[in-house]
């Protein structure tokens, strides 16, 4: 009997996990967190999203032989400050093996193909063989089809890394309400493909040791990543946007950290870029994630947002709601880090941001900038609750 089979069965590799957890949570308590009952309350909380996540991916679908894409980065899984207009998907690979993936892409915007060698929070930042769907040939009727692996194959074909241990899919959504989310699919092709075997006692050992060591890395390195850059930076004032480490290659990032008064505003003017997406994301500090997205305004794309007739963007950063259109709700938050993403861009320009009054608005604005009623909000949040709720159901 193997170390790792004996100490599932005997119960010690369970206990081990459990301690482990135990120790994650207390980690949160420490002094470089902050102990606000905010922070503190999303802290426990968010550890509950790293721990659902991390065991989806590594007990039940950490089987390189029999893949199948797991849903990352939803409203209930955040980690890393994800895209509110992505739906995001992961598959365990092994990058000596050939695979297929499948999906109708019909009414999808765009899509990024990635391999990553893992995840940052690991220090693994290898991003390869990037692709998109323009790289591709798709059937009339909007089948897709590719296969991944490293002996180059006729037709779609993606070259396998030798360091890749996922495969990523981004699929961008603009709009909500038009752009389509379609179900990707992935099976191995190469070797004997058989039908997955029970569970083993090792194989559930060593899963639970990998989604153990996924929360643990996770909890303290989002908490340094966020304060370290807003302790290093100038706040309420924008950055240029560039690539990140870990980052895909057609995607920069650029930053605009606030604290605000609870009267005031961070009102951001930016050039509309060329760019096949762009979009303004909030994260919180700490534990970097998107807020509440489906129910609340934190983020605009380059559809939902009013463009003025200057061809320039206004949006503001505030608690209250200033009445606008382009309002992105920090929901009661003093601070915290918008974020902004040009995908194939052309131009990157950089926003120009000043702190005003909530109740002076108006006058930093065009006097055709539309008016938003408390009614009018509602109903925006309405539609944007059922548009996410039609993609994640």
């Amino acid at each position: 009997m193997s170390e790792e089979r004996e100490d599932l069965l005997s119960g010690k590799a369970w206990r081990d996990w459990c301690d482990r957890l135990k120790a994650a949570g207390e980690r949160i308590l420490e002094a470089d967190f902050p102990s606000d009952e905010r922070t503190r309350v999303e802290g426990f909380r968010a550890l509950t999203r790293l721990l659902a996540y991390a065991t989806r991916l590594e007990i039940e679908a950490g089987d390189p032989l029999h893949p199948e894409f797991v849903r990352y980065e939803e409203p209930h899984t955040q980690w890393g400050g994800p895209n509110p207009d992505n739906t995001y998907l992961r598959a365990v690979i092994d990058p000596r093996e050939t695979y297929r993936i499948r999906a109708n892409v019909r009414g999808v915007h765009q899509v990024i193909f990635c391999q990553h060698e893992g995840d940052m929070h690991f220090e693994q930042y290898g991003v390869y063989h990037e692709r998109h769907l323009d790289d591709f040939e798709v059937e009339p009727d909007g089948t897709l089809e590719f296969q991944v692996g490293p002996t180059e194959q006729a037709g779609n074909w993606i070259p396998s890394h030798s360091e890749a241990r996922l495969f990523t899919i981004r699929i961008y959504l603009s709009d909500w309400e038009a752009h389509a989310s379609p179900a990707f699919h992935i099976e191995r092709v190469s070797g004997a493909v058989d039908l997955p075997p029970p569970l083993a006692a090792g194989d559930l050992a060593r899963g639970l040791d990998r989604a153990a060591s996924w929360v643990e890395a996770s909890i303290p390195y989002w908490n340094q990543y966020s304060w370290g850059a807003f302790r290093a930076g100038t706040v309420n004032l924008a950055s240029p946007a560039r690539s990140a480490p870990g980052g895909a290659d057609n995607i920069v990032y650029g930053s605009c950290f606030w604290d605000l008064a609870d009267d005031e505003a961070l009102l951001l003017t930016c050039e509309v870029p060329r760019a096949k997406y762009w979009g303004f994301t909030t994260h919180t500090l700490t534990w970097l994630e998107s807020g509440d997205f489906g129910r609340r305004q934190t983020s605009l794309s380059g559809d939902q947002v009013h463009i003025d007739p200057d061809q320039r963007v206004r949006i503001a950063v505030s608690m209250q709601d200033p009445g606008v259109p382009n309002w992105i709700d920090t929901e009661g938050r003093s601070q915290g880090l918008l974020a902004y993403r040009w995908v194939w861009a052309e131009s990157k320009p950089t926003p120009e941001a000043e702190v005003v009054k909530v109740s002076e608005i108006r006058s930093f604005v065009p006097e055709s900038h539309p008016r938003v009623t408390r009614d009018e909000r509602l109903e925006r949040l309405r539609r944007r609750t059922a548009a996410l709720r039609s993609r994640y159901l």
